[in-house]
């Protein structure tokens, strides 16, 4: 099943391993999971098992992305090594895309809500980054930023949706 078109995404940055295959800008597969193993070990084995279950290898791929974070140092130093090593090996591009973007884009053209997607910063604080409605599509408002949880319920915009890894730590500060 090759394909002009193909992108694989890594997305290592949180507390699971996230891949996704699109050919031609429609989604084929994506598969998420809690690694057991480090995935320094399980990475490449989890890339070839998505390829290999498309009728696909490495050398079909026209693009490869990975999130940026912020998010685990260690994980995106090993989604970013492995990214940048097959797009240097295959002479492929490589697209670098913010963690918060991708938790973000789902919702675009979902709601007329702000969106805010929150991880967990560890040491008591959560990154967090808030998206607006514009043109079809959605735009940051500003920065990523990390604040403490109690913080971040008087720097949203309203109405927002929260959503992520960091909702739970924020909870009970926040409010309808």
């Amino acid at each position: 099943m090759a394909s002009s078109e193909l992108l694989l995404a890594i997305d290592n940055s949180i507390d699971f391993l996230s891949l996704a295959l699109a050919a031609d800008g429609s989604l084929i597969e994506e598969r998420h999971g809690r690694a057991v193993r480090p995935s320094s070990e399980i990475l490449s084995l989890k890339v070839a098992a998505l390829l290999h279950d498309h009728g696909l290898h490495l050398s079909d791929l026209s693009m490869v992305a990975v999130s940026l974070g912020p998010g685990s140092f260690t994980g995106i130093r090993v989604a970013l090594a492995y990214a940048k090593g097959v797009s240097t090996g295959l002479g492929l591009p490589l697209l670098g895309v913010p963690t918060l973007d991708l938790l973000a884009w789902p919702f675009t053209g979902t709601t007329s809500s702000y969106i805010c997607p929150v991880i967990d910063a560890k040491k008591g604080e959560v990154f967090f980054a808030q998206y607006r409605h514009e043109g079809g599509a959605l735009r940051s408002t500003g920065e990523c930023q990390a604040v403490k949880p109690e913080e971040l319920a008087e720097r949203l915009l309203r109405p927002c949706i929260v959503l992520g890894t960091g909702v739970s730590l924020c909870e009970p500060f926040l409010t309808e």
